[in-house]
């Protein structure tokens, strides 16, 4: 029986605060010399995701901006069909939200009347204060292909006022750590459902197993078959509910780590 993992990046295997993956190298050194792919799905972009994807040594696909699109390197097994498209620099796309000045271009109709910011209205230095980025780093982030983070708004009221009017323009919101973001039509279930079927073509007996922190990670938990709900670093899980959800006691990546050492010995 195959495995396959799926995981969200910052609060899962990248720390909330430093970013950093190093307590889960134990569980990356398994996942490698054992063969598992290994795909990374965020609501960061593709600029942000390829020089992590480098340094972690993967050679799966990855999930960007929330389901928005599938990148995966030329020569991935999975990255086969009319569906994908070349994306430049060695990497092939399977498009699933709609583009941003798509997305963007429907937001005009709500945007100043809810008084919404968005990274496409904010500076690097601003986006790089918010989140702790270098500089680089947020000029990465706010390369956006498919969906836009927007601050929190800042009550329940202006909140439902967004929900509504995203809904309204035919586009769907969700909650991150720090951003909620628009998105137009991917979610990260939609992307985790149809890799796990390209990878379950491989291998009828694969196992899919998908690690996150936070509500907007449901989708993802929701489509696979062992799903980890990761603590976060105050202690404590997010608001999710589904039955069969793993509770991680631990946080970030050394919760990844424990999660996935656990799962590779029930498997074995």
């Amino acid at each position: 029986m195959g495995l396959v993992i799926f995981s969200d990046l910052d609060g899962t295997l990248l720390d909330h605060h430093t970013y950093s993956y190093q307590p889960a190298l134990p569980a990356l050194d398994q996942i490698k010399r054992r063969g598992i792919p290994l795909v990374l799905c965020s609501s960061k972009t593709r600029a942000e995701m390829l020089p992590l994807h480098a340094e972690l040594g993967l050679d799966a696909p990855i999930i960007t901006e929330n389901g928005g699109g599938i990148f995966a390197p030329e020569g991935c097994p999975v990255a086969k069909g009319d569906t994908w498209r070349a994306a430049g620099d060695g990497w092939r796309v399977l498009e699933i939200g709609l583009p941003i000045n798509e997305l963007r271009q429907r937001m005009e109709g709500f945007k100043d009347e809810l008084g919404l910011k968005g990274f496409g209205d904010l500076s690097n230095h601003e986006v790089a204060k918010l989140t702790g980025l270098s500089k680089d780093q947020a000029a990465r982030a706010r390369e956006r292909e498919f969906n836009e983070p927007l601050l929190p708004p800042g009550d329940e009221a202006a909140g439902q006022a967004l929900t509504d009017a995203a809904q309204e323009a035919g586009l769907q919101l969700t909650h991150g750590g720090r951003f909620w973001h628009l998105l137009g039509g991917g979610d990260k279930g939609k992307a985790v459902r149809l890799l796990s079927v390209l990878y379950a073509k491989r291998d009828p007996e694969m196992t899919a197993m998908a690690l996150g922190d936070a509500p907007n990670d449901l989708s993802m938990l929701a489509a696979v078959d062992r799903a980890v709900l990761v603590a976060r670093p105050g202690g404590g899980h997010a608001e999710v509910e589904l039955e069969g959800l793993i509770l991680e006691p631990l946080a970030g990546p050394a919760g990844f780590n424990h999660a996935v050492l656990a799962a590779l010995d029930e498997l074995r």
